[in-house]
């Protein structure tokens, strides 16, 4: 529950304009159905009409986190930016009609394997201190599709607290750590906070009683032992992906605060815009259908696909070409372009590149791609070969994951060279 202190999401001084500007909307979807009766630029009115008319459609999207987090907080579901907003209707709908469990499983099923790399993994990179991070990330995802969950949820636990601290400072745990954030869906006390309140509940005893929430002193205290279930491990998943979104509004938050203090009025133009580009990316991942190709070659694709990216950043480093390499290498920590091509230099130094056979390439969602690749190189203890595998992300220039209409380019996670280093190769 919302306390009497502290107004609800849709009071947000983001969702408030929006609000306010409904009355507005409804007016000129009015206006626009006379201009269209009397056949004036009926094309032009039309566009605005449609407009009108989606954005009055997903107005509901207002209030809809408030009555999300109102049935679903205390079951350990929280809205937050990336949670499909056709997930939450569907859900609340299901639980008003009093189908509490149907409605969980919706927002269960949510939390699929390309879902949880897309809103999770991937858009952590930017804020990964250690290298590690983004391992132990991969770890746990592994271990989640293979129902391991006796050692998937307690190392999810442990890299919320990792990543967290590194955004924050200090543990999130904490008693007095202060996760609220100023216009924010997850920072809202209802969201995260009351997450992070569950999570860290007090355990006193051990019990192998089967329990629906990681509770985290429990499970790394070794004291709860009923926890090896794929709904507390989605629940896991859901703090982890919360967290995320949380260090993007932190990031981010200083600049809601000016414009809210600037009091710059949100237009109808910027308003219609975001309705459009949600709309857009919306339907692009819903129509998104994995693609495969074998034995490709460089000349039958353009430089935005991923395939090129493979091609482009292993080429460099054959020809140790390190600053075309780092243009193309995923750069969690945003390094300078310099600095970067420096690191790899480094690293070629250990590792040479001195063939490469990209036998397949498969892009399994809008911004992840993986190859396949038969690589030999040459490093200071010997010849070194194999079979690997590669990933590359399509991220935009702040490092973030590139939605379909965001502008980005296809970045290669460079752990492959100590793959091929230490003959890592794919299973």
């Amino acid at each position: 529950m919302t306390s009497k202190k502290t107004p609800p999401i849709s009071e947000n001084p983001s969702a408030k304009e929006l609000s306010d500007m409904l009355p507005l909307v409804k007016a000129a979807k009015g206006i626009t159905g006379f201009l269209q009766k009397i056949g004036l630029d009926t094309e032009a009115v039309g566009g605005v009409n449609d407009a009108a008319e989606a954005a009055l459609t997903q107005s509901d999207i207002l209030d809809l986190p408030d009555r999300f987090n109102s049935a679903f907080g205390r079951l350990g579901w929280v809205a937050t930016n990336s949670m499909s907003v056709d997930v939450m209707r569907e859900a609340i709908a299901q639980f008003e009609a009093g189908d509490v469990q149907g409605a969980e499983q919706t927002v269960m099923d949510w939390f699929s394997a390309d879902n949880i790399r897309l809103f999770g993994i991937n858009r952590s990179k930017s804020f990964n201190k250690a290298t590690n991070r983004w391992h132990q990330l991969n770890e746990a995802w592994q271990l989640t599709e293979e129902e391991r969950y006796y050692s998937a949820v307690p190392l999810i636990l442990i890299i919320c607290d990792g990543f967290a601290s590194d955004v924050l400072g200090s543990s999130p745990f904490e008693k007095d750590a202060d996760l609220t954030l100023f216009d924010s869906i997850v920072g809202h006390e209802t969201a995260l906070p009351s997450l992070i309140g569950q999570t860290t509940k007090g355990v006193r005893k051990s019990s192998d009683d089967e329990v629906d929430y990681p509770l985290r002193h429990g499970i790394l205290h070794g004291r709860t032992l009923g926890y090896a279930n794929r709904k507390v491990c989605l629940k896991a998943w859901m703090l982890f992906i919360s967290l995320v979104d949380w260090a993007i509004d932190k990031r981010e938050e200083e600049a809601r605060r000016a414009k809210h203090e600037g009091k710059e009025a949100d237009t109808w133009s910027a308003f219609f815009e975001r309705q459009r580009k949600h709309q857009a990316d919306k339907a692009a991942m819903e129509t998104f259908q994995p693609t495969e190709w074998l034995n490709p070659s460089v000349d039958d694709f353009e430089k935005d696909s991923p395939v090129f990216s493979f091609f482009e950043f292993l080429q460099a480093w054959q020809s140790k070409n390190y600053g075309r390499m780092a243009s193309r290498a995923v750069n969690l920590t945003g390094m300078k372009h310099g600095y970067l091509a420096g690191r790899l230099r480094n690293d070629g130094e250990l590792i040479e590149l001195l063939e490469f056979d990209i036998q397949s390439v498969k892009q399994t969602s809008v911004a992840r791609a993986d190859a396949i690749v038969v690589m030999k190189g040459s490093s200071l203890k010997g010849p070194v070969q194999g079979t690997y595998g590669i990933a590359a992300f399509r991220n935009t220039e702040t490092g973030d994951v590139a939605m379909p209409t965001d502008i980005g380019d296809w970045q290669v996670q460079q752990g492959c060279m100590f793959n091929l280093l230490h003959q890592r190769e794919i299973n």
